[in-house]
């Protein structure tokens, strides 16, 4: 979904503005974004290490490799959930107090720019998956 989200900003930052309005914000942070990627992947690489090394190592070496796993998990679970709760706390404070100058505020936003732009930007999907992203974690935690 966030990489969905950086594909329609990346593809629509460049249109030329209508009635003086920018598709999007001037300099519109996407810090935030970047940080939550940054999150999944750390997540994505190191439950794949398990995955590989069941299938690189076979069956015994993944079980051991898995009870480690197994013992480290609390701390793993105890890291995901902090980082995560970061990540979703940067993401809504980002939007709470970026004056709408973040990618989430300015997606959510329903005014005379996202009616202008409307049939180019899916600020809509912009602004759902972004909530989806947030909720989703919080039901995972």
């Amino acid at each position: 979904m966030l990489s969905s989200t950086f594909t329609i900003f990346n593809a629509t930052k460049a249109l030329p503005p209508r009635n003086n309005l920018p598709p999007w914000a001037v300099g519109t942070k996407i810090w935030p974004q970047v940080t939550l990627l940054c999150i999944a992947g750390v997540s994505l690489v190191m439950s794949m290490f398990v995955i590989c090394t069941f299938w690189k190592k076979g069956n015994r070496k993944g079980q051991k490799i898995a009870t480690y796993y197994t013992a480290f998990s609390v701390v793993f679970y105890t890291f995901s959930i902090i980082m995560w709760g970061v990540g979703a706390g940067i993401l809504h404070s980002s939007k709470a107090h970026g004056n709408g100058q973040d990618m989430w505020g300015w997606s959510c936003k329903d005014n005379t720019r996202s009616h202008l732009f409307g049939s180019e930007v899916s600020y809509g999907v912009v602004c759902r998956m972004q909530v989806c992203i947030l909720r989703d974690k919080r039901l995972h935690e």
